[in-house]
């Protein structure tokens, strides 16, 4: 059987279109990619979809600055053309960062990120400190274990997300305040920003309501040779 050609798109998804959900992103591209006349391959069976693999979901009202989906094309068409038609036919708030073809045997993209990175920024506190920021960040860090309680099937199960948080740091620029995040995703679990948020803004934390934070995901990684690495390299 003939291989089809396989293609990486990085995008980012920002402005109205964080609001949208991840169902509502699946659809969008669909169109995009039947607007731009890319020929896309489908599914077999009753229920035909295009072959689309994205890394991993998108909270709805989170940014995602590098995002990733796989797609494969029934004929081989250079990845500059499909970034430019592609680029001319997605929603507001939607950005293409690069295409490139990638081998047909390629793990998914599912299967290889486990690690995202994150940005969230608010308003800084009125007097608040640098000293204080990291006071509140390296009592967090110290911990062996962080307990939170999670619902599932209508029951309550405390996780320990400690192992998950990889790294975290924070600055205050001028009047914003910003944290960073490098926390567990994929099939091995998952640890969400808005989480890690609540506990430094919890008792005796960052006087700031967590709702508060405009948050942005930066980077999905996958594990390499020598440590984390961009899915774009993966």
């Amino acid at each position: 059987m003939r291989r089809l050609p396989r293609y990486r798109v990085k995008f980012s998804k920002d402005g109205p279109a964080r609001y949208s959900s991840h169902l509502d992103m699946v659809r969008f591209f669909d169109r995009s990619t039947r607007r731009a006349g890319l020929p896309v391959a489908f599914s077999e069976g009753f229920n035909p979809h295009p072959k689309f693999s994205f890394a991993a979901p998108l909270p709805v009202g989170v940014a995602g600055l590098e995002e990733y989906m796989d797609m494969e094309l029934k004929e081989y068409l250079a990845p500059d053309e499909i970034a430019r038609r592609l680029a001319e036919n997605l929603p507001a708030g939607y950005a293409i960062r690069g295409i490139k073809e990638v081998p047909g045997q390629a793990p998914a993209l599912m299967s290889r990120v486990s690690r995202a990175a994150y940005r969230a920024v608010t308003a800084a506190p009125d007097s608040y400190s640098e000293r204080a920021l990291q006071a509140v960040i390296e009592r967090l860090m110290s911990r062996q274990e962080i307990y939170i309680s999670r619902q599932s099937k209508g029951k309550s199960k405390d996780v320990n997300i400690r192992p998950g948080i990889f790294r975290l740091a924070g600055s205050l620029k001028g009047h914003i305040l910003e944290i960073n995040m490098e926390l567990l995703i994929g099939s091995t679990g998952n640890v969400r920003p808005e989480e890690v948020l609540r506990l430094l803004s919890g008792d005796g934390g960052i006087p700031v309501d967590p709702e508060d934070f405009r948050i942005y995901r930066t980077a999905l990684l996958a594990e390499g040779d020598t440590g984390p690495v961009s899915l774009w390299e993966a």
